[in-house]
């Protein structure tokens, strides 16, 4: 998992920083984003809030870990063969993911805040954004290779056609984040992107 700051990992030990994650789970799961504050953080972790500080520059970069934390393990691309049930199956945890009371609102939250928070925005885009990217396009490389993918798509594109409309209703609420939307948007964006006969 990356660390924001290694400099500082040592100020705060191992048992300490779980204790944070942890609290911040449990009040991402209690409150909305807004509800809460490092205060909140160090209290229910038992944790000295100066020694958090100096861990994490703003809640922001800490709630931020501490849903990678969560989300990473759930982000691994299936590589099955098929890249119609892969893709689905992609979808359909990133969309539950994304629909978590725990989970959806505070990425949402943060994404909003990354808008005015270039640092933010950086460490979002290096360790959200980017990793996941990079993961859907190597899955659809190979599937270009196993020629289940038209040969001739900017796989960048194909990315930003399949993900983005899960931010799209994430972020704007226009539409219920469930299993369906993953299956609507698997099916469509095949019809699209497979290799034809």
């Amino acid at each position: 998992m990356p660390n924001l700051e290694q400099s500082t990992a040592a100020v705060i030990g191992p048992e300490a920083q779980e204790a944070v994650f942890a609290a911040v789970l449990e009040l991402c799961a209690e409150r909305t984003y807004r509800e809460f504050d490092l205060g909140d953080i160090a209290a229910r972790a038992d944790v000295d809030e100066r020694l958090i500080s100096a861990r994490w520059p703003a809640k922001s970069f800490v709630v931020v870990e501490t849903l990678l934390r969560t989300v990473a393990p759930h982000m691994v691309f299936p590589r099955t063969g098929d890249i119609a049930a892969d893709l689905e199956a992609q979808l359909t945890a990133v969309v539950e993911l994304f629909a978590a009371p725990g989970i959806g609102p505070h990425l949402a939250a943060l994404a909003a805040e990354a808008n005015t928070d270039e640092r933010l925005a950086g460490f979002f885009l290096k360790h959200v954004f980017g990793p996941n990217r990079t993961v859907a396009r190597a899955r659809f490389e190979l599937a270009q290779e196993q020629g289940q993918v038209r040969a001739d798509i900017d796989l960048d594109t194909a990315v930003d056609l399949v993900f983005g409309p899960i931010w799209f209703r994430l972020l704007l609420g226009t539409g219920p984040l469930d299993k369906a939307l993953a299956g609507h948007l698997a099916e469509h964006a095949l019809a699209g992107l497979a290799a034809r006969p």
